[in-house]
């Protein structure tokens, strides 16, 4: 097995134990969350609920194992750095889980030996051991924040960026993310407080009726011989766990400059530039380190091929290519010799020619901004007027001229009023994107408010056409949702923001197939699902779309201003 399938298979694990430590975290926090309303409603949601899911021999093994194998994997994705030259995000994923450990670890180890002596933990007894120490309530209630909110910073940036790249409905549904990311955390230091709160107000009622062991009682429920286990738990924590991440830390500094002074690789590009990197840094890290511009329009990810780069010298004995970049290869045809630098890398001295031209310093001075573009979901829209070519060539040239400015006053105001934007012109075809809401759903309504609107309002406008020209104007609207790549594109002065992809190649051709079905909307079922729209009042038909593998199932309206929103 080579090292590429290695670090692969070492991906997989901690993206599919983060899953199951992310979920395991939202229904710890979320019954924590309950104390809000009593220690009672907690203890039956947990009792009823909670365990449901996480109190049997699978749960436990699937739980604890996966715990144990995200730890190990994260200090060797620490023990294995190579630079400290990363991103802000990349260290708040180091550091956060780092810190919260020397809490979470206590945390986990009482749990596990009152669990062994099959004590019930129920908040009750939880809220009844951190008050029976009133000089370390307040730092235990602040440590326990700072362990939540550590670990759940982690989690989310963990999840946010899996779901980023893996998920199209994850940006139309974001404001539900944003919701959850923001309410979980907070509920569950809330109802940790809460819980402090009731108890310490509980323990005072019965000090005044005499019950001066009201705490005290709690006790009683975990067996004697348990704490000669229990003590021991956050000396051993307090003592070792700073030891080791010491350790850690020193072995991380010797292996970065092991991997600059030795054990190094040379990368050669044309024009004899050279530099020395350490083994396992990619071609593209290797360009950005040299200052060597270097084009990667995804920013690495491997989500493009702007950054390939062909192997001049040094091909026999290169690692091959991982899952991901095969299928690029595969898919695009490349020869053995182009690979993307953002993937490959080199364990010999190479020599490479990347493939794209990175922009020059004449064409930048020209261009308001570089190369740049992200993924995003975008709602195109496509509009085409029907025999436009045979209506012009029976009308004087102004007077083609005034019919279109018409034409697109019409629909680049209701455009513009519906949250669109007018991307292009083409001819007598109009292109907007709709993208002014942070909601996917809400830029589908409003998508859809616009062909209506449009349907109208040339209706209206024909009424003028038909007297002044003897002429109506008929058109055609395409709509779909999906996957682009957003972003500023052009040159010189002309430089504007606008998308491409393949999904904009499919809403132009929903916008075609009104030819053929005599109507003037075709949408897909994305885009109606996403605005939450009845889609009995359209015509439904599974086309196959040219460059496309598999059916796309679609809706047709004869007449765009009968919709029903």
């Amino acid at each position: 097995m080579n090292n590429i399938d290695l670090n692969l298979i070492i991906r997989q694990l901690r993206v599919y134990t983060g899953i199951i430590l992310f979920f395991y975290a939202i229904t710890h926090l979320l019954n924590h969350s309950i104390n809000v309303i009593s220690i009672d409603a907690a203890d039956f949601v947990r009792e009823n609920y909670f365990h449901l899911i996480w109190k049997n021999t699978v749960a436990y093994i699937l739980l604890y194992g996966s715990l144990i194998i995200h730890i190990i994997l994260g200090f060797y994705s620490i023990l294995t750095k190579k630079s400290f030259k990363i991103t802000g995000r990349e260290w708040i994923q180091i550091l956060f889980p780092v810190l919260a450990l020397l809490v979470l670890l206590q945390h986990i180890g009482g749990g596990f030996i009152l669990t062994r002596f099959e004590v019930d933990i129920k908040y009750s007894l939880l809220f009844a051991l951190l008050s029976s120490e009133p000089n370390e309530l307040v730092a235990g209630g602040v440590l326990f924040s700072l362990m939540v909110l550590f670990i759940w910073v982690h989690g989310v940036i963990g999840i946010h960026g899996l779901l980023k790249f893996n998920f199209k409905s994850y940006q139309r549904y974001m404001f539900g993310f944003k919701f959850v990311y923001w309410f979980v955390p907070i509920g569950a230091v809330l109802g940790f407080v809460s819980g402090l709160r009731e108890t310490s107000i509980l323990a005072t009622i019965e000090n005044l009726k005499g019950n001066e062991n009201f705490i005290m009682s709690f006790f009683g429920a975990i067996p004697q011989e348990a704490f000669a286990y229990l003590m021991p738990v956050e000396p051993l924590v307090m003592n070792n766990y700073p030891v080791f991440v010491l350790v850690v830390l020193v072995i991380c500094i010797l292996n970065v400059a092991r991997a600059r002074y030795f054990g190094r690789v040379k990368i050669s590009y044309p024009g004899g530039k050279e530099y020395s990197v350490p083994k396992g840094t990619t071609i593209l890290e290797a360009s950005r380190l040299a200052g060597i511009p270097h084009v990667s329009v995804c920013g690495g990810k491997g989500r493009c091929t702007t950054c390939r780069v062909k192997v001049v010298s040094g091909l026999e004995g290169i690692t091959e290519p991982n899952a991901h970049e095969t299928q690029i290869i595969e898919k695009l045809g490349f020869d053995s010799d182009v690979r993307l630098a953002c993937q490959l890398k080199p364990t010999k001295n190479l020599s490479v020619l990347p493939l794209i031209n990175p922009e020059t310093k004449q064409v930048k001075a020209r261009t308001p901004v570089g190369l740049s573009g992200k993924e995003k979901e975008t709602v195109v829209v496509f509009i085409d007027l029907r025999d436009f070519t045979k209506l012009s060539e029976s009308k004087l040239p102004y007077d083609v001229v005034y019919i279109l400015n018409k034409y697109y006053s019409v629909c680049g105001e209701i455009i513009e009023r519906n949250k669109g934007r007018l991307d292009k012109f083409i001819g007598d075809g109009i292109m907007a994107i709709f993208d002014g809401s942070d909601q996917l759903n809400e830029n589908c309504k409003n998508s859809m408010m616009a062909a209506t609107e449009i349907s109208k309002g040339i209706k209206d406008l024909n009424k003028q056409m038909k007297l002044d020209f003897s002429e109506e104007l008929r058109f055609g609207i395409g709509i779909h949702v999906g996957n682009t790549i957003v972003g500023m594109m052009g040159y010189g002065e002309t430089v504007t923001e606008t998308v491409v992809g393949d999904n904009v190649n499919i809403a132009s051709r929903l916008e075609e197939l009104n030819k053929k079905f005599k109507t003037e909307l075709v949408v897909s079922k994305d885009v109606l699902d996403s605005a939450n729209i009845n889609t009995k009042q359209f015509s439904s038909e599974r086309i196959k779309i040219r460059g496309r593998t598999g059916e796309l199932e679609i809706y047709s309206l004869e007449n765009a201003y009968d919709l029903k929103l």
